[in-house]
């Protein structure tokens, strides 16, 4: 009877724990590329998830505010196979990213997503690994112009306007020969 009670109380336990913990990453394990006009693209992803629940994390901070998106995929020999991984739920600053899941490659996005500038940003990846799973993921970010730039770019088109407006209109009269 004992030997029931502490089998009961182990299974208990375990049950109780947690499924998974999650796993930080920040922009050391991207690989970032920076662009024109304040334009970042990355690229990321991990390999060989062991078998199980896992609930990855990547923190990192653009230098001012503007939008992103970006993808995950993932790819597999066999569906539900050792190399199959499947996203339960992946967001992207609060969004979450939609697309094809439960398949034996899936593929997740988002468009248009906010970036604060100075903040901390995340995107959050929960899924479930068979064994020896991988995802790889990409993203680019714009940044949203200053209300100076705005300024500026309305004040030329209003100034182009006011110069085509004022041109000196030529008047062509023929004369009876």
């Amino acid at each position: 009877m004992r030997k029931f009670f502490a089998i009961a109380g182990a299974a208990m336990a375990l049950a109780v724990s947690p499924a998974h913990a999650q796993t930080y990453f920040g922009p050391a394990d991207m690989n970032i590329s920076f662009g024109p006009g304040g334009t970042i693209s990355a690229n990321f992803g991990q390999s060989g998830i062991v078998s199980g629940m896992f609930w990855h994390i990547y923190q990192f901070t653009l230098p001012q505010n503007g939008t992103a998106s970006g993808s995950l995929t993932t790819s597999a020999v066999r569906f539900h196979g050792i190399d199959d991984l499947d996203f339960t739920t992946v967001y992207f600053n609060g969004v979450q990213l939609t697309g094809i899941t439960g398949a034996m490659n899936e593929v997740v996005f988002a468009n248009s997503v906010p970036i604060i500038g100075g903040a901390l940003n995340s995107i959050e990846i929960k899924g479930i690994s068979r064994g020896n799973g991988s995802y790889g993921g990409q993203g680019v970010f714009a940044p949203v112009p200053e209300p100076a730039a705005w300024a500026m770019l309305i004040g030329g088109f209003g100034f182009a306007g006011m110069a085509l407006r004022r041109r000196a209109q030529v008047k062509v009269s023929y004369s009876a020969a």
